[in-house]
């Protein structure tokens, strides 16, 4: 995580401080730069996804969609 951050930082994408109520912690915050990133690669998801799953169908999708749903549904 240390070194995502780092990468992030280094990029301007991100801000690092040291938390003021836990001196041991850090408060890591997103810059506008980063933003504008996220921003883009949230608009690109859709026709990566698109590309994909390109052989499934659309029912074979929703199918898929509902198992993985089921997979990530905490255990009781």
């Amino acid at each position: 995580m240390v070194g995502i951050c780092d990468g992030l930082e280094q990029a301007g994408h991100a801000r690092r401080e040291r938390d003021v109520a836990d001196r041991r912690a850090y408060a890591v915050t997103i810059t506008d730069s980063g933003r504008q990133l996220l921003a883009q690669a949230e608009d690109a998801v859709p026709e990566f996804l698109g590309g994909t799953f390109h052989a499934l169908s659309p029912t074979e999708r929703r199918q898929l969609s509902s198992i993985l749903g089921k997979l990530l549904q905490p255990r009781p």
